[in-house]
């Protein structure tokens, strides 16, 4: 299992590359940009499935609060998606800079979630293993 900040230095890292080539969207074409659109997406979608198998294979007592947490996730996904299908019909430009700004927003959100989903992974982590710790002790202990 990798640890916790490797796999936060591969999503920033990742992250950093599709913020680096947002900038550099007035280059490109909007053929290329939307594919760069639909390959974060995919990488959301195998993310929600590998989470979903992680929470198929755990007692339904530990999953249940991240199913609900997950549903809400993807009911605000939902919406931001719904938002920005609307936003994409303007045309002008005070509607376009109303679109960069909900989408900052919702950015900064997103990061903020999964900031807390961090820390509250870092701490399971922690917890599973003096949970271990503990099990090993009283596995050495004599009886």
């Amino acid at each position: 299992m990798k640890k916790l900040s490797e796999q936060f230095l591969e999503m920033s890292q990742q992250t950093a590359e599709w913020e680096n080539r947002a900038a550099a969207e007035h280059e490109m074409n909007r053929k290329e940009f939307e594919s760069d659109i639909a390959e974060a997406r995919t990488a959301v979608q195998k993310a929600q499935t590998k989470f979903d198998a992680k929470l198929n294979s755990i007692e339904e007592s530990v999953s249940s609060q991240w199913r609900k947490l997950q549903t809400s996730f993807d009911n605000q996904v939902a919406i931001a998606r719904s938002k920005a299908a609307e936003l994409k019909a303007a045309h002008n430009l005070a509607d376009a800079k109303d679109r960069a700004d909900y989408y900052e927003s919702y950015a900064e959100v997103a990061a903020d979630f999964a900031r807390m989903a961090a820390a509250e992974a870092d701490a399971a982590m922690l917890q599973a293993a003096e949970a271990r710790t503990y099990a090993n002790s009283l596995e050495t202990t004599p009886a």
